[in-house]
């Protein structure tokens, strides 16, 4: 596919994904959507990848969806945009065998929201911010009332989803909704820093472990410990297990093999 919404590149162990429609703060068109899950499955194909990035062509991160594909539209037309949105993402997401990591570089509105949150970890420009104005556009901000009180808790989710007022991503830290804030200077040192250490593990083990880190999320806490062990017994003949266990007796580095 040839990108024309995003660019896509490779930097060693990381595929980046940057959001590109800067005259309009990327926010997300037809183009753009499709164009980010075949990114992220193109990257996730290439054994070359060890790590996802994405991010977004200065001024903004993303602006959310760009509003004038609604305009006129029936709720029967914009049910089968948002599901293909939110559902579309989020499926393709979870279907994924590599980290990905957002790099916030600016502004996140709405979707631009969506797709951060969704992602598995948020390393933040100082000063960045994320905003959910739907209210003020008459839509309820539908993904962020699901994920945000299980992050956030409740009142402080409540207040972010419905009264509009922007959170800095210096309090999004404190509410474990980023992992890190640096300086923007800083920002793509930290990021290849997260990514180079993602690189030193097993791909194999990476891609069981996110699968059961999801999946866990999901059941009931018995369950999910019950669950964990037993995967963890099974995984301890892996060959990339095995390989793990020498290499720390041995005091060497280890060498995964697919």
């Amino acid at each position: 596919m040839q990108y024309t919404a995003i660019k896509y590149e490779l930097r060693g162990p990381q595929a980046r994904i940057t959001l590109d429609r800067p005259h309009v703060r990327n926010a997300i068109d037809h183009a753009m959507e499709v164009e980010v899950k075949d990114a992220l499955l193109k990257a996730n194909a290439d054994p070359q990848v060890r790590a996802i990035v994405i991010t977004g062509t200065p001024p903004a991160f993303c602006s959310g969806i760009d509003l004038k594909l609604h305009r006129g539209r029936t709720s029967q037309q914009a049910r089968a945009h948002f599901e293909s949105f939110y559902w579309g993402f989020h499926t393709t997401h979870r279907s994924l065998d590599k980290p990905t990591i957002v790099m916030l570089n600016g502004p996140a509105r709405e979707a631009g929201c969506t797709i951060a949150f969704m992602c598995d970890m948020i390393i933040a420009a100082e000063g960045a911010t994320f905003g959910l104005p739907a209210l003020d556009r008459g839509i309820v901000p539908a993904y962020h009332l699901a994920y945000l009180p299980r992050v956030m808790g409740k009142v402080k989710a409540f207040e972010f989803c419905f009264s509009g007022e922007l959170m800095r991503v210096e309090e999004a830290e404190r509410y474990g909704v980023v992992n890190r804030v640096v300086p923007a200077a800083q920002l793509e040192a930290e990021v290849d820093k997260v990514v180079q250490r993602f690189a030193t593990k097993s791909p194999t083990v990476m891609k069981v472990g996110k699968e059961l880190f999801y999946r866990l999320m999901d059941m009931e806490f018995e369950k999910a410990v019950r669950t964990a062990s037993d995967i963890v017994a099974l995984m301890a003949s892996y060959p990339h297990s095995v390989e793990g266990f020498s290499a720390f007796v041995e005091k060497r580095a280890p060498e995964w093999k697919s």
